[in-house]
This record gives structure tokens, C-alpha cells and sequence, in this order.
């Protein structure tokens, strides 16, 4: 059973004093893990490469640059769809990630959630249809793989009825944080075999 982690206090393996530096930190910035993940730490080694990925640092409070490093907001044309180059569209789908890397550039996702990610499925779709140029379709966020198999299928089928719409990557995290999402459902399964054609692929970029 898969149960999601929200606050520092649970990490029952950190001391006070961590759990108060911490806390400075993901008052800033969020964090989310679950139980499994958390359990692939050594909790003895505080140099655990699994912890470092998870765990806030308090270097992240360090002056270090700009929420949005890739300038993704140059490339948006609405919320949550990126057009950056020719060939390919990126769509922000998700605001939830099974865990929240303490590295990812995309912090903003998690504070301003609304105004970062995908709202009008449609409106995207019109814009793909309307580029024939656009042959290859990234959606990411957060997770693709955090929201429902039937959202996500609404979107992948709809992206399926564009002729010129060659490939679909899924950007996801879940394998490492949370593998029963995968193994567990079957309908999610189904879909990617259904809608992974000869001529038309998915694929799946493992972060």
C-alpha cells in the first residue's frame, strides 16, 4: 500500500534538529515522497544517494539562479503547451509527482500550479492540429503517470487522432518512485499497447 508523505514531521528517521532545518526549506519549496521510496534509503549513511534526491537540503535557500532556468515561459503559447522547437510540442499535463526531486528545475510546477500546467486540453489540441510541422508530443509536468490512466487516456487518444502526430514520449518518474503504478494497472497497460502502433510509437523516457 502506497501512502504519500507531505510533511517533515513523518520522516520518523530524521532528528529534531534535521526535521527543523528541513523545515525551512519545504516551506519554500514542497516536498512529496511515499513509504516505498523512502524505504530504499540507508538512513545510516547521510550521503545516501537515494536521501539526496529526496530529502530537502538547505542548500536549496542558497541564491542559485531563476525558477524557470530553461526560460520554458519564452516557448509557452498557453499555459502548460511549450512549442520550443519545429518537430515537437511539450505538454505540462500533471502538477503531482509520486516524489518531488530536490534537483528539479521545475519547482514552479508545485508553487503556482494552476498557471503552469495544461487546463484547456482542447485549446492544445487545436494547436497541435493547427502545426503540422509538429510530429513528436512530450508530456510531462509533474508526472504524466500521477494523474488517472482515464486522463490520461482522454489526452493520448485525442493526440492519436492527429495524422501528423508520429510519436508520443511519457516523461515519469513512477518506475523508480512508485513501480506498482505500473505493475498494478493493467488499463494503463492496455493503453500503451493499444495506442503504441507500428507506425505511430509511445515511448516511455524513465527520469
Amino acid at each position: 500500500m502506497i501512502k504519500y508523505i507531505t510533511k517533515i514531521e513523518q520522516l520518523e528517521k530524521l532528528s529534531e534538529q534535521e526535521k527543523t532545518e528541513v523545515g525551512k526549506v519545504t516551506d519554500e519549496f514542497a516536498f512529496r515522497s511515499n513509504n516505498y521510496y523512502l524505504s530504499l534509503i540507508n538512513w545510516d549513511d547521510p550521503d545516501d544517494p537515494i536521501r539526496q534526491i529526496i530529502i530537502p537540503h538547505a542548500q536549496e535557500l542558497e541564491q542559485w539562479g531563476r525558477l524557470d532556468p530553461s526560460d520554458e515561459k519564452s516557448y509557452t503559447v498557453i499555459p502548460g503547451l511549450e512549442h520550443k522547437y519545429d518537430s515537437t510540442v511539450l505538454l505540462l499535463v500533471s502538477n503531482i509527482c509520486d516524489g518531488i526531486c530536490r534537483y528539479c528545475f521545475r519547482k514552479r510546477v508545485f508553487i503556482n500550479p494552476r498557471s503552469t500546467c495544461l487546463q484547456d486540453v482542447e485549446a492544445a489540441m487545436q494547436y497541435i492540429k493547427a502545426h503540422p510541422e509538429v510530429t513528436n508530443v512530450l508530456l510531462t509536468g509533474g508526472d504524466p503517470l500521477a494523474l488517472a490512466t482515464s486522463k490520461l487516456e482522454n489526452i493520448i487518444k485525442l493526440l492519436r487522432k492527429i495524422e501528423h502526430v508520429r510519436i508520443i514520449r511519457i516523461g515519469t518518474k513512477a518506475p523508480a518512485f512508485n513501480p506498482s503504478r505500473i505493475i498494478d494497472d493493467p488499463a494503463l497497460l492496455e493503453l500503451i499497447e493499444t495506442c503504441s502502433t507500428g507506425s505511430k510509437k509511445i515511448y516511455i523516457m524513465t527520469h
